[in-house]
């Protein structure tokens, strides 16, 4: 679409003004476009098609026995989904899901070679996190929040949801309530529209986005977007350079109701 528009002002400068340099200029940008959204894409499959080893499960099982395999497929589906944010754009991600939140310290504390595999052939790069502050300052929980609502907007983008008016909650953000996860996150979908739609206004740039987010992101929210069956929640945010394998614990459900998050530049 936007490559068609491209060629066709090309085309007009040509015609009207018998210009060539935006015609050139306009070729080689969708040329180096389509390139780039081939490779993108075929990440994407990549993705898709990579599968967690039965013995990193078992782990899974050992660590949370209360968990029946029926909820391997979600969590997995889930943790791919949450990579593949990070695929689609670079940015700052707080994570929507305890479940998934599990299977991700798993991987960084007792498979981290699997673990790099998994980023560095789909991302490019490690993923690593570390705890974030247990009692965030305001300005910390606004940027909190608005992580939030970039995974918001990327998950439901990912599976062609319009954030402002979906009817259905992304996979990413009903991991938790499907599988069951005690203490697990339930999310409301018309509240989480609200946030998004609030975000949106009260942005100068009409973007739920956050630029050069540090390489950090947090677990983010509040009561009136998700509800939490514990009044205690982790938090923790990102970093490509260090890891931890502790979560923080946070007494305040009204200040987060997620665990972890990636990215930023």
């Amino acid at each position: 679409m936007y490559s068609l528009v491209i060629l066709a002002l090309g085309a007009l400068f040509l015609y009207c003004f018998h210009i060539y340099f935006p015609l050139i200029f306009s070729v080689i940008f969708v040329f180096f476009w389509t390139m780039v959204r081939r490779l993108h894409l075929q990440k994407l499959k990549d993705l898709v098609a990579i599968r967690i080893p039965d013995y990193i499960w078992q782990a899974f099982y050992q660590r949370h026995p209360q968990m029946s395999t029926s909820s391997q497929q979600l969590i997995e589906e889930g943790f791919k989904d949450y990579l593949a944010l990070h695929l689609w754009q670079k940015n700052a991600y707080a994570m929507p899901s305890h479940a998934v939140d599990a299977l991700w310290h798993l991987l960084i504390e007792e498979f981290q070679g699997f673990y790099q595999w998994m980023c560095k052939n789909t991302l490019g790069y490690e993923l690593k996190h570390k705890p974030h502050d247990t009692q965030p300052t305001p300005m910390q929980k606004a940027a909190q929040q608005q992580q939030l609502m970039n995974t918001w907007q990327v998950a439901c983008q990912i599976h062609h949801l319009d954030p402002k008016t979906t009817k259905t909650l992304p996979q990413l953000f009903q991991v938790d309530t499907q599988v069951k996860w005690e203490n697990g996150i339930h999310f409301e979908l018309p509240l989480l529209i609200a946030m998004y739609m609030q975000l949106l206004i009260s942005s100068s740039d009409a973007s739920p986005t956050v630029a050069n987010s540090s390489c950090s992101s947090s677990a983010t929210a509040c009561t009136s977007s998700c509800s939490s069956s514990s009044s205690s929640v982790s938090h923790s945010w990102s970093d490509h350079g260090s890891s931890s394998s502790d979560s923080g614990s946070g007494s305040d459900s009204s200040s987060s109701c997620s665990s972890c998050g990636g990215g930023g530049d």
